[in-house]
């Protein structure tokens, strides 16, 4: 919902002829010309969604993992991964 559509706007702004060509490609389709501007802003949404879903999938996995740990020992978890990226 963020980047999406900075990412759209940043194509557009960039690659203006990519808009145009899914406005006769859904002209060709026999729909409305509007609906172009979907053929070419979907794909940039959900590659623009990917990272949020790693990152969701990754903090499940993690909860996982520690599913038999109260929530004082997943704290300690987490200090101890950071004192561990700190420490190098």
């Amino acid at each position: 919902m963020v980047f999406g559509p900075a990412l759209v706007a940043f194509v557009y702004s960039r690659y203006p002829d990519i808009f145009a060509s899914a406005r006769a490609l859904a002209v060709a389709a026999g729909v409305n010309p509007q609906f172009g501007i979907l053929y070419a802003c979907a794909p940039l949404l959900v590659i623009a969604g990917l990272p949020a879903w790693w990152i969701l999938g990754a903090v499940l996995r993690w909860f996982d993992k520690r599913r038999d740990k109260d929530i004082v020992e997943m704290a300690e978890d987490v200090k101890d991964a950071v004192a561990g990226v700190k420490n190098g």
